[in-house]
């Protein structure tokens, strides 16, 4: 047992960590800068410095050196058009962890190299999710949502605003074209 103690190079604590309980996100580099010795991974806001530096002893033995956190908020977003109502979501917690051997991380495949992966049903998945968060942007930010008839202005659509301005501005008359009853033209 001492010897079995030994070989933790720090003193590790007693909390039992189940996965399902806590997802921890390891964040690919933002920034060319961040040196090999650093990891950053996205954490839930009840994690503390000991919560993660167990968990990637425990899971991954994996030894760090240090821990910083910080605490993200997010923007505020309007959250029903009608109401105006403004709500912050959630803010997110980042921990950077020094390792005690570097991570590089390895080169970001090509599109060509991805191709032989992807397939015809994949690509319009991808371009129906992206047009989608652009929507949903757009309904936070400005209360309306781009539906596809408001997209391009069909021909149909082209005949009814010709109509339209045509009786506005008094050039046609409107009919429907049917017959009325003569006891309601009599006055």
């Amino acid at each position: 047992m001492a010897a079995a103690a030994a070989s933790k190079p720090f003193k590790t604590g007693l909390k039992q960590i189940y996965l399902p309980d806590n997802v921890i996100t390891f964040c690919r580099p933002t920034r060319e800068s961040q040196l090999p010795q650093f990891a950053t991974f996205k954490v839930p806001l009840h994690f503390n410095k000991l919560d993660i530096r167990d968990y990637l002893f425990n899971a991954y033995s994996v030894v760090t050196l240090g821990v910083r956190s910080a605490v993200m908020r997010r923007p505020v977003l309007r959250s029903h058009p009608i109401t105006q109502r403004v709500q912050r979501p959630p803010s997110i917690k980042y921990m950077t962890v020094e390792l005690q051997k570097p991570f590089v991380w390895p080169k970001e495949p090509t599109k060509e190299e991805l191709k032989q992966w992807d397939d015809e049903a994949t690509e319009a998945r991808v371009k129906l999710h992206e047009k989608r968060e652009s929507q949903m942007k757009n309904y936070q930010l400005y209360g309306t949502i781009d539906r596809p008839n408001m997209q391009k202005k069909t021909q149909d659509r082209s005949l009814l605003a010709k109509q339209a301005r045509e009786l506005v501005s008094g050039a046609a008359k409107w009919d429907n074209r049917r017959e009325l009853d003569p006891k309601w033209t009599e006055s």
